[in-house]
């Protein structure tokens, strides 16, 4: 009996030991590999499953709980439980599942061990309580994709419209690879968006998107399967007035919402307490729109301020020169002197607060703004009486002995192509025309360059990508990416970059 008294408290130890809540482990190697599925009951595909059917998913390793709720999509409308045992993910309805119907579970890489490493792909399974798994796909991949940030899908019928629903949605994974499974034969088109998708249309403005290169998808009994390759581009921003910064009683400055701004004429008799609708027509790299119409009240103001010169510009034999403020200017205003003459110099008013004086001789190397000369709408004269204007022409650059990189372009369509060179840790770029299928980059600087081809779709700038636009929905060109980066050596030419068009 003393013995076994004896024992008595390591027993109880061990046995307290044993029935220790799990945690996640400690000491060892740091984990950095996320959690991975490694098995699935019933299987993924199974038919015939019970209403009540538990769908038990184990991983191989314990998850973090916080993570779970909002990184699982079960269906559109069905309602489900959710249990957390360690390893295993337990999914039950909260009745029961649909007779005769499809249960689609999504999980997104957003769910995490507990050292807050996401699942390197996300997670598709289907099974259904009838006797039939439709076995269309639609599979891709998107270009140009970070795998730190998560990108969204969405699958929708053709045509798309500003209120169109989402059918499916799914995630890309660390590689950018995606899937959509079992969909009923119909058009289709495909929209990415980098981090939750929602409304496509409005997304575009704020966030990275891509969208198709073709108008649609058809998924039909003679075409079961499709793959699409979607490029992921910079947001098309359109921009609006958030207020009003008044310079005087004839103008303002408009400030928009990326901090630029834009001076607004009040070119109409206004007094003050009228109200100013403000209507701006501007354009971003895709489209010309309309900024949504702004409307503020005409304050009272006593304009004190004199006009200033703000920036002086030369390009060519062109000097511009941009005022804080709308001007009006004599024609002695502007002079050059010359041989201890000061000869008034003509020039041309592009609008009321930017002024150019061309065909400006080499000889000359400043001019004189004569500030009587000069005076705002409210007849406060320019702050100098005389102001020199140094010209300041930049030095010949020299000849960049580069080396070329060459190459033929396999695509069958109707547009124009044109094949940019970027050169990697640096923003030099280098385009040109694809010609009888063939193309020539000529004296590149030395160093690594990524090629890639793209059709001409940009009415707005040829030398653009033209990433789309959801409505009214205009499809994205198509492209072509060389797989490898090319080295660039002076002096030497590349030959056989090819690109190939799918």
């Amino acid at each position: 009996m003393s013995r076994i008294i004896q024992f008595l408290p390591l027993f109880i130890i061990m046995l307290m030991l044993g029935c220790a809540a799990q945690s996640p482990a400690t000491g060892g190697p740091m984990d950095k590999q996320g959690p991975v599925l490694i098995s699935v009951h019933p299987v993924d595909e199974s038919l015939n499953i019970s209403t009540e059917q538990k769908i038990i998913l184990t991983f191989s390793e314990l998850l973090d709980p916080v993570s779970i709720p909002a990184s699982i999509q079960i269906g559109s409308d069905l309602e489900y439980k959710l249990k957390i045992r360690g390893r295993r993910l337990i999914i039950q309805p909260k009745s029961v599942w649909p007779e005769d119907g499809l249960i689609r579970i999504n999980l997104s890489r957003k769910i995490r061990d507990y050292q807050k490493n996401m699942m390197a792909e996300p997670i598709q399974l289907i099974f259904s309580t009838g006797e039939m798994i439709p076995r269309t796909t639609i599979t891709g991949k998107v270009i140009d994709y970070n795998p730190k940030n998560l990108v969204e899908l969405g699958l929708y019928k053709w045509p798309p419209s500003d209120s169109s629903t989402i059918i499916q949605k799914v995630e890309a994974d660390e590689n950018g690879s995606f899937q959509f499974r079992s969909i009923d034969y119909q058009r289709y088109t495909i929209a990415a968006i980098e981090g939750v998708i929602t409304d496509v249309g409005k997304q575009m403005e704020n966030k990275k998107y891509a969208l198709q290169t073709s108008n649609f998808i058809l998924l039909s009994p003679e075409n079961e399967h499709e793959h699409v390759k979607l490029l992921l581009s910079e947001p098309v921003k359109k921009l609006k007035i958030t207020s009003v910064e008044m310079i005087n009683q004839y103008c303002a400055n408009l400030l928009m919402n990326d901090n630029s701004g834009e001076v607004f004429i009040i070119d109409t008799l206004k007094i003050p307490g009228d109200s100013i609708f403000v209507n701006l027509e501007k354009s971003n790299r895709l489209a010309t729109y309309q900024i949504p119409e702004y409307l503020f009240i005409l304050p009272e103001i006593t304009d004190t301020l004199a006009p200033k010169l703000s920036q002086s510009i030369f390009e060519s034999d062109t000097l511009t020169l941009l005022f804080s403020e709308p001007v009006i200017l004599k024609p002695e205003a502007i002079i050059i002197p010359r041989d201890s003459i000061n000869i008034p110099q003509p020039y041309q008013v592009k609008n009321t607060y930017i002024v150019t004086i061309a065909h400006i001789p080499d000889s000359v190397n400043n001019i004189k703004l004569i500030g009587e000369y000069i005076q705002d709408w409210t007849g406060n004269s320019f702050t100098d009486s005389v102001k020199t204007v140094n010209i300041q022409r930049k030095p010949e650059e020299e000849h960049i002995i580069g080396g070329d990189i060459l190459g033929s372009v396999n695509y069958d369509g109707k547009q124009p192509v044109k094949v940019e060179a970027h050169k990697i840790g640096s923003e030099s770029y280098y385009i040109t025309d694809v010609e009888n299928k063939k193309y020539n980059l000529s004296n590149l600087a030395s160093g690594l360059y990524e090629i890639w081809g793209f059709e001409v779709l940009n009415t707005r700038d040829p030398d653009v990508y033209f990433s789309g636009i959801w409505y009214p929905y205009r499809r994205a060109a198509q492209f072509a990416m060389y797989p490898d980066t090319v080295e660039v050596r002076a002096r030497w030419d590349i030959e056989g970059i090819n690109l190939y068009f799918e």
